[in-house]
């Protein structure tokens, strides 16, 4: 009889709470889609780093299961108290505790166990998807076959259900502790009937802004630092709670006061509701506050990491293959003919790079940049013969140059164009004869340890001659493409070996003891060889492998925090019908209190996204900023959180219609 009632209630949950079944369908799908990345022969096969994969994924689960059981557990207590009326109608009737604690955790099991079947087919498209955009960024050819491991179900599976058990831990000690009366005002109860009046909590409100105001200040002057940081993180948290509890009080203050705009178009109803509904949840619109920031931060910094991919590989990379020998008088005949079996040279180029015993740019760099230092340069400053530069320039399709008598250029990454310039407007002294700066280019030039390191001095072939040879490059154009380990192919050719033991490669010895690789940040690799096929894919990979999972927390955390305020409103239609017919048999009339309706759950959703807004928006803005100063990114600071914006504002209208539609029908649809 009990598997019956379950069943029947189980059906009849699948209707009241169908936002929430959905939501836990598109989490499977998601969990179930990210998990087959980590077993994933496709994803094995483009990439050798596909472990740093897994790893994130895995580290990016472990939010995903906390929150997970924080929302099963938030449904479970909220769906108990709507119900506690029927409960206490089972202990009347005979019912045991136990029996009845059995029949909702039966119930709860049956609604988590259809929203896993259910979410397991979407769950193969987003595979299909997932690994196909992988393809993509890598610029591989993928066609679509269906990957069913088992592992992937058996680990979706136990995630999935080892966050319901932890989540339900507490069900049946909550059912023992209850009697009659407690269901009857179960559902009477709320967060905060244990502080009593809530008039005098106004200052918290104020304290809450004025902290918010005061970080933002300390982002904007750049006063954080190691030992604010995590003090100034804490007290963001804790003034996010104590907004929403001084918020209440806030408004029934500016109500009772008779504030403008209290007294029109029915305002004040709308302003009574949404104070009790802050009373009753200013803990949990806290917590989804919190989650909208950390989707949309996560967001953010997804798309930062995603321009930099599509846009960074010309300017690392620009020659198809670069390869670096120390010794100046380097002939790579070894290297040219390795590729010449693999693929067909289009031009192909050896030239030497000077040195002149001075090091004023160098010292000029590690002065003047933050994160410069010794070991990003070479001991001297590198100079490189105009022929030479000309002849590179051609190669990448850039229009030749010309230098005057005593005149130098300066080339140099873009991001430190700006920094370099007070040092070109200096005369420079090369063997006694002063050279004047003829211009600053920054087009991609292979310039992390080849082409000089963040930078190359161009000087007239006969100044060069007078100057020391430094190493030797080869710079090749092909067509075609070449195997994966083609750049330990080149490297094997000058005797440098990798050694699985000791997890690197032999054979540098001391000869890269000077050796500069300038100051990229976010993407480093100081090889001898660059291969810009293999270097691209890696490259792109490894950032997918940041992308990804900050989307997927992102995402999660979102339709979290979009059900809970979804359900909280829905569910409450009941109370809110009586009050709306009133208000009909009051005079108002039907686009009147439709109008009412779209106000109210407007200003509702609106009430914890716009906060989140404005929070992440100043730490997005402040992460962005540094992002763009670091890597080198041409695109404005705000753009990456408008993107995330527009992405999650979408979401977030699609929630707000289904909860309005829906909403609306069980108001308007009652008794008139």
């Amino acid at each position: 009889m009990l598997t019956k009632l379950a069943l029947r209630n189980a059906r009849r949950s699948l209707r009241d709470y169908l936002i929430y079944l959905m939501t836990m369908v598109l989490i499977t799908a998601m969990m179930f889609a990210f998990n087959s990345m980590i077993f994933s022969d496709a994803v094995r096969e483009i990439c050798t780093e596909a472990g740093m994969l897994a790893a994130m994924l895995g580290m990016a689960t472990f939010f995903i299961v906390l929150i997970i059981i924080w929302l099963v557990h938030y449904m479970v207590k909220f769906m108990a108290e709507k119900r506690s009326r029927e409960f206490a109608t089972y202990l009347l009737l005979g019912f045991r505790k136990k029996q009845i604690a059995n029949l909702f955790l039966k119930e709860t099991i049956l609604l988590g166990l259809a929203a896993f079947v259910i979410g397991l087919l979407p769950g193969l498209f987003l595979q299909q998807l997932l690994t196909t955009l992988i393809y993509a960024m890598v610029n591989a050819d993928y066609s679509i076959r269906l990957e069913w491991k088992m592992a992937t179900l058996l680990m979706t599976a136990g995630i999935y259900c080892g966050s319901y058990l932890l989540a339900l831990f507490r069900n049946k000690r909550r059912f023992k502790k209850m009697n009659i009366r407690d269901m009857m005002y179960m559902e009477h109860q709320n967060e905060e009937l244990k502080n009593g009046n809530n008039s005098g909590k106004q200052w918290m409100f104020f304290a809450a802004v004025a902290f918010m105001i005061f970080f933002g200040c300390m982002l904007i002057f750049g006063h954080f630092n190691d030992w604010n940081v995590y003090p100034m993180i804490l007290g963001l948290v804790v003034s996010v709670y104590l907004l929403y509890m001084g918020l209440s009080a806030f408004l029934t203050g500016y109500i009772k006061k008779g504030r403008a705009g209290v007294w029109k178009h029915a305002n004040i109803f709308v302003l009574r509701q949404l104070s009790s509904k802050i009373r009753t949840m200013q803990f949990t619109l806290g917590t989804l506050t919190i989650l909208f920031m950390v989707a949309l931060i996560g967001a953010s910094c997804a798309l930062m990491l995603n321009q930099f991919q599509n846009t960074q590989s010309d300017e690392k990379w620009p020659f198809d293959i670069a390869v670096y020998h120390q010794n100046p008088d380097y002939d790579f005949a070894g290297e040219k003919e390795a590729i010449q079996k693999e693929a067909k040279i289009k031009d192909a180029y050896i030239y030497q790079i000077f040195e002149n015993e001075s090091d004023d740019m160098n010292n000029f760099l590690i002065h003047n940049y933050s994160l410069a230092d010794k070991s990003s340069y070479y001991k001297y400053d590198t100079y490189m013969m105009l022929s030479d530069y000309n002849y590179l320039r051609r190669m990448l399709g850039y229009p030749e140059v010309s230098l005057g008598e005593n005149e130098y250029l300066l080339h140099i990454k873009s991001r430190l164009a700006k920094t370099a310039a007070p040092f070109t407007e200096q005369p420079l002294d090369i063997g006694g004869t002063s050279y004047t700066c003829a211009g600053i280019y920054t087009e991609g030039f292979e310039q992390s340890g080849h082409n000089g390191a963040d930078y190359i001095l161009i000087v007239p072939d006969q100044a060069a001659k007078s100057m020391k040879p430094y190493y030797s490059l080869l710079m090749v154009q092909i067509n075609g493409t070449i195997p994966k380990d083609f750049g330990d192919t080149l490297l094997n050719i000058q005797g440098i070996t990798w050694n699985d033991e000791e997890y690197g490669y032999e054979g540098y010895g001391d000869a890269d003891a000077h050796r500069g690789y300038g100051t990229d940040n976010i993407y480093v690799s100081d090889s001898y060889t660059f291969v810009r096929q293999n270097e691209m894919r890696e490259m792109k990979f490894l950032m997918s492998t940041l992308i990804f999972p900050l989307f997927y927390i992102g995402l999660v955390f979102l339709c979290v925090a979009l059900t809970v305020l979804a359900v909280q409103q829905l569910s409450d239609s009941s109370k809110y019908r009586y009050r709306y017919n009133l208000l009909r048999k009051l005079g108002l009339q039907e686009k009147e209190l439709n109008r009412l309706i779209l106000k109210q759950l407007f200003l509702y959703y609106l009430c914890p996204f716009i906060g989140a807004l404005l929070i992440s928006g100043g730490i997005a803005g402040y992460i962005s900023h540094a992002f763009v100063t670091y890597s080198g990114v041409v695109a404005p600071v705000w753009s990456y959180f408008g993107l995330s914006l527009l992405l999650f504002g979408g979401m977030y209208m699609i929630y707000f219609i289904a909860t309005y539609i829906e909403f609306k029908r069980n108001i308007l649809g009652g008794e008139r």
